[in-house]
């Protein structure tokens, strides 16, 4: 039996070739060597680390058992290779993969089943390579991934599903590559290089992106416009941001932060982002607590002196409308309400402080029911969304102020929490929707404690739970049963790191004496550990400043401020987030000044204030997009430029709502003007040649206005070499 099992063991190990399934072919040079490999090594199926480097093979039809290779794959400096199918069993690569200077490969169909984390990706330098869409499987890269010098290489589609690269990530000299959408659900790098891509208009793709954990650099993109795609970025060591002459606009928040610290080099950029200094003064920069915007308007100072600024921050269908005259009901800033944005959809971005304010929306309905016109209630009903939540339903200006020509306000809190405050308009049951001013304000702090104490009879007592507080200071106190009364409030502050500009202690306050005024002074209070359930005149801790101001007292009830931005500031700096006040009447009037607790159910005590001041956009900057001011009785057809990006010649096909003569201008992002000629008395419906030769006009985004008797467009041109 036994000799018998050794005969059967001997014949089955004399079928086993010797270098079992594991074969090492560390390099193939010619097509024979590929066509013959199963037959020079029958059953092998996994390779150790192997190159192609060859000037005659042009398939790898003959590796098509090789479903692993334990090193690298190098497929490099073979001049006649068009495909790399032959790999289409390859499931597992433990090593590299390496695919350089391969002038003919047009893909790469082959590596379909590639689904393991590769240690690097190098695509370099194959110069009819039009797509990748074969490394769809991959999904991280644990070392670096390089695609560079591809220049029929449209897109990045097949690394759609890398989220995680472990090092460099470098996207170089791709020449027909225009976004980066390939690279879509990408999360995290070490290392980001953009550069030399002649055809990137945008970023697009990197919209997930939030980490780059060392370097970032974006460089030599010709066309680049804009990086908004990196708004998510949370953190990058160091960044740079050289030489993309069409790049104007880099202000985001990863980019602001870097300014701020120093940890970055911004040059060589169009306008706007040529410089740190420029983007640092980008008002997405310096969030603000404070802004004001007269829609569809320019900059406006109110009665009382409250700026708003010329129109921005919006974005989506650009349109505007205006009156030019007219008496506005309810207010004394008719100019403010007579011009409003208003389009079938737009929206306002605007850049503020994470915290809760309030927004303020200012309309009047200047068309349907107006003098002349028709329409009235339920001519105009549209949609208003704010930080991605519905505020408003097919609100009715005419409805909610009672007619037209009626200006009406609306409040709304709102809670931030990115940066960015997102309201948008959109159209609901009837026409457009349309605003005149946007007004954002930080939401009054109310006090976290109010409290009233007695220093007489009274001192033993706790009268916290009043829907007022007293101030009340007699000449003679001491001779007097009944003591004074005095007033505490404390208030949190909020935990940011920009400086307070402004804090003011706002009251609701009356007196009870007919014709009589006393002056109520506030004093601040270090110690915070009052309670507003246990304080009493015995243990009400002591004021620990002089006076920081005063608010003068009448019997009319109403709001009064004293201004305490020294006091709240110096108490954030000593880092304490709390801030008490004592109110008293130093003058010793016997007046009892009466004041609205936080229980009192309306106008409760506030402390109003705000961070860095807005920057007004100094006149002559252009304002890249494209605005009219037209009628809102029916929408209106517009001119458009075609091509664009232009060069030294385009086309404009002119809207037929112009009438009489029409000029044209360009106006560069630094605001200089360069008058435009045509080749004919152009007419309006008519096309109209533009030659651009002679002005020497720099690469860039230039706005086009054309002007007419009866209307007044701005088209937004890109401006090639």
């Amino acid at each position: 039996m036994n000799k018998i099992l050794q005969i059967v063991l001997l014949l089955v190990l004399s079928t086993i070739p010797g270098w079992s399934q594991t074969c090492s072919v560390p390099v193939f040079k010619t097509q024979a060597e590929v066509d013959n490999f199963s037959t020079n090594y029958p059953g092998c199926t996994v390779l150790g680390g192997v190159g192609i480097i060859s000037t005659n093979i042009t398939n790898l039809d003959g590796l098509r058992n090789v479903t692993r290779i334990t090193g690298n794959l190098r497929i490099e400096h073979n001049p006649d290779l068009v495909s790399i199918a032959g790999l289409s069993s390859l499931e597992q690569l433990d090593g590299s993969l390496n695919i350089e200077d391969n002038d003919n490969l047009l893909t790469l169909a082959g590596l379909e089943k590639l689904v393991r984390p590769l240690q690097d990706i190098s695509v370099v330098s194959n110069e009819k390579l039009t797509n990748i869409t074969a490394l769809s499987g991959v999904t991280r890269i644990m070392k670096s991934l390089s695609v560079g010098a591809n220049p029929a290489l449209t897109s990045l589609e097949g690394l759609h599903n890398v989220s995680k690269v472990f090092k460099a990530v470098s996207i170089t000299q791709n020449d027909m590559i225009r976004d980066l959408n390939g690279l879509r659900r990408l999360k995290e790098v070490d290392y980001l290089w953009v550069g030399n891509n002649k055809n990137i208009k945008n970023l697009k793709g990197l919209a997930r992106l939030e980490s780059v954990n060392s370097n970032l650099e974006i460089s030599g993109n010709s066309t680049l416009t804009g990086i908004s795609e990196l708004a998510q970025l949370k953190n990058a060591n160091s960044t740079v941001i050289t030489n993309n002459p069409l790049l104007s606009d880099c202000a985001v928040r990863i980019v602001c932060d870097k300014v701020k610290s120093g940890n970055i080099r911004v040059s060589g950029n169009a306008p706007g982002c040529a410089t740190n200094d420029e983007v640092r003064l980008y008002a997405i920069c310096n969030p603000q607590t404070l802004v004001r915007i007269n829609a569809g308007g320019p900059a406006f100072t109110t009665a009382t002196q409250k700026l708003f600024v010329a129109d921005q921050y919006y974005a989506g269908i650009d349109r505007t409308s205006s009156i030019a005259s007219g008496d506005i009901l309810y207010t004394t800033n008719d100019v403010l309400y007579r011009s409003g944005r208003c389009s079938p959809s737009f929206s306002y971005n605007i850049p503020v402080i994470n915290e809760v304010v309030n927004v303020t929306l200012h309309f009047a309905e200047t068309y349907f029911g107006a003098p002349g016109k028709k329409g009235g209630a339920g001519s105009r009903q549209f949609n208003v969304d704010i930080e991605g939540s519905r505020k408003l339903t097919n609100y009715d200006i005419f409805a909610q102020a009672g007619g037209a020509l009626r200006a009406v306000q609306l409040t709304i809190p709102v809670t931030v929490t990115d940066g960015m405050l997102n309201i948008d308009f959109l159209t609901g049951a009837a026409d457009l929707p349309r605003v005149s001013a946007i007004e954002v304000t930080p939401a009054p702090l109310v006090p976290v404690a109010d409290a009233m104490v007695n220093t007489g009879a009274r001192k033993s007592e706790n009268f916290s739970q009043r829907y007022y507080l007293s101030v009340v200071h007699l000449l003679n106190a001491g001779s007097n049963n009944n003591g004074n009364d005095l007033a505490y409030l404390k208030f949190q502050l909020p935990a940011k790191k920009a400086e307070i500009t402004s804090a003011k202690l706002r009251l609701y306050t009356y007196n009870g004496v007919s014709k009589s005024v006393v002056d109520i002074h506030a004093y601040g209070v270090n110690d915070d550990s009052w309670t507003e359930q246990a304080i009493t005149g015995n243990n009400a801790p002591a004021a620990s400043t002089s006076s920081l101001g005063s608010m003068t007292v009448d019997n009319a009830p109403q709001y009064r401020e004293i201004d305490v931005t020294s006091y709240v500031n110096a108490q954030r700096q000593s880092g304490d987030v709390l801030v008490s006040f004592v109110l008293d009447d130093p003058n010793k009037t016997g007046t009892r000044v009466i004041i609205n607790s936080k229980e009192a159910g309306s106008n409760p005590p506030q402390l109003i204030y705000q961070t860095t001041p807005i920057v007004q956009t100094q006149n002559g900057t252009a304002r890249v997009g494209q605005e009219e001011v037209v009628t809102e009785a029916q929408e209106k057809q517009f001119s458009t430029v075609y091509p664009n990006p232009v060069k030294d010649q385009f086309t404009i096909s002119l809207s037929p709502e112009h009438a009489g003569p029409i000029t044209f201008e360009m106006v560069n992002a630094a605001g200089k003007s360069y008058f435009i000629s045509v080749n004919h008395n152009v007419k309006p419906g008519e096309k109209a040649e533009v030659n651009l030769g002679g002005k020497a006009l720099s690469a860039g985004i230039y706005l086009l206005k054309v002007k007419s008797d009866a209307l007044t467009e701005v088209v937004k041109v890109l401006v090639t070499e």
